[in-house]
């Protein structure tokens, strides 16, 4: 983290006299407290490692957690892969939950890390399909064993980078199997349905249906939370917080404060620990093949008996096994850091997919007039055939578009795709482009004209400036014929 960014975040949260912090609160509670600390010295930084200033921890505790995966697995003793689905309500949408199949160790350069796989609408695992036809989404998720009291809760980890994923570490028990009346959960979530989606941390806690609080936090200032980078997400929850009597929870990004809650909101009752990737349907269509989010450690610090909290022995749901059961594979790191962005790049079918009508990412622009088929090429095999065509109003030409959500300043990629004009009459081209936030406005292009009747690889990178959101490749053939293969775009770098 940049000296100047946190300086930055810090001058913004004192300029907002430290009210439920900070930053664009969306739906917060209008009882949400300030912290009782000065404006003049308070810093974002010093709160988060002052804790000893505020409560003592229990060191001794039974259930404290440090998960490093050491020895290259997580801990029986600690953990179950968790397998279920919930909020799955939606017939135009479904999605398959969370599988413990999507769980991978990841080997590192020796260090073991945890994947969640999050498989989209344009998955190319043939067992996403439903015999309805939809490709379910579907995610993973870990839960501990042992019901967790206040402590401070922290997860190093990348967020899954998609739209359409949510990202989270939360705590839940209820107590009276009705969350209507007993639903404790605390939330870190990551992830949703908008263009700002990783622009933005969602911190909640609930007691029960009709008592939720939700902060909508902009980080911006410090990061976006898709930059591929490990980033460090902590909640600390008190029940008596410096002896008021008071129920708090902090939450922190890099160690950094973002936010507080405080009140009837903050629950009182123990939890077990939930960390996932999964699809709700309240957030927008997971429109992508693969992508992962990836966690390097898990803590977890009981805070000693001043924190006093309720039982909730209810055993949670869903299919639960040990992390040596559950058979968990190996991938090598290079798996998830060269995920290809663009799905159905190697045109394995130019069906539409049941949930928005696209060839599995590909759209054809309103303005198409000619036509895409597959064809067998002697030196590809199945490769994909685009002609442009001629409008009755003297319209020509054939364009199709995938769209890379959630692709901010900063942001490099690395594009391939290998093409040739069927004639050197031809007119094509590639064009990168690359619009705001909103997705309103087209900010800039970059065309790459295709120059050769024989097979050649077009590559290379492009950065995204300042206020951009999203990254689209367009296959453009204005006149002719050309054929396309092994389209990839891959994200290198955050700036």
């Amino acid at each position: 983290m940049e000296n100047q960014q946190k300086t930055a975040l810090i001058r913004k949260i004192v300029a907002l006299g430290l009210g439920v912090i900070p930053l664009a609160a969306c739906t917060q509670k209008a009882g949400a407290s300030s912290l009782d600390l000065s404006v003049s010295t308070f810093n974002g930084t010093a709160y988060y490692d002052s804790l000893s200033e505020r409560v003592a921890y229990d060191l001794t505790n039974a259930n404290n957690i440090d998960e490093q995966f050491s020895g290259g697995k997580m801990s029986d003793d600690v953990w179950n892969a968790l397998s279920g689905v919930w909020q799955n309500d939606m017939a135009s949408y479904p999605h398959n939950g969370v599988q413990s199949r999507n769980l991978f160790y990841v080997n590192n350069n020796g260090k073991t890390q945890l994947a969640f796989k999050g498989r989209g609408v344009y998955s190319s695992d043939s067992d996403t399909l439903s015999s309805d036809g939809y490709r379910k989404p579907e995610g993973a998720c870990i839960i501990s064993k042992n019901h967790l009291g206040p402590g401070r809760y922290e997860i190093n980890m990348a967020a899954m980078p998609r739209e359409g994923g949510v990202t989270a570490m939360w705590t839940y028990c209820t107590t009276t199997g009705n969350e209507a009346t007993s639903q404790n959960e605390i939330d870190i979530e990551i992830g949703g349905n908008t263009s700002e989606t990783y622009m933005r941390e969602w911190c909640t806690t609930w007691t029960k249906h009709s008592s939720k609080a939700t902060i909508n936090v902009d980080v911006s200032s410090l990061a976006y939370l898709n930059d591929g980078a490990i980033h460090k997400y902590t909640f600390d929850w008190y029940t008596d917080y410096r002896g008021t009597g008071e129920r708090r929870v902090d939450w922190f990004v890099d160690g950094i404060f973002i936010a507080t809650v405080t009140g009837s909101e903050v629950s009182e009752t123990e939890m077990p620990l939930w960390i996932g990737l999964w699809f709700p349907n309240w957030s927008s269509v997971a429109s992508f093949d693969t992508d992962y989010l990836l966690v390097d450690s898990i803590k977890y610090t009981a805070f000693d008996s001043s924190q006093a909290y309720e039982n909730c022995r209810a055993l949670s749901g869903y299919t639960q096994t040990t992390p040596s059961q559950s058979n968990i594979p190996t991938i090598e790191s290079s798996v998830i850091k060269n995920v290809n962005k663009i799905a159905n790049g190697n045109f394995a079918s130019w069906a539409p997919c049941k949930q928005d009508s696209s060839y599995f990412g590909w759209f054809r622009d309103s303005v198409s007039q000619g036509t895409d088929v597959l064809v067998n090429d002697a030196a590809k095999g199945q490769v994909l055939q685009v002609t442009a065509g001629t409008g009755t109003d003297g319209t020509h030409g054939e364009y199709l578009t995938q769209t890379i959500s959630n692709a901010y300043a900063g942001y490099t990629y690395h594009y391939s795709i290998d093409a040739k004009k069927v004639s050197a009459a031809t007119s094509a081209q590639l064009e990168l482009h690359y619009s705001t936030i909103k997705g309103s406005t087209l900010s800039g292009t970059k065309t790459i004209t295709l120059d050769s009747t024989d097979w050649k690889t077009y590559d290379g990178t492009i950065t995204l400036p300042e206020k951009c959101g999203n990254l689209r490749l367009d296959l453009v053939v204005n006149d002719g014929s050309a054929l396309f293969a092994n389209a990839q775009v891959q994200f290198v770098s955050a700036s």
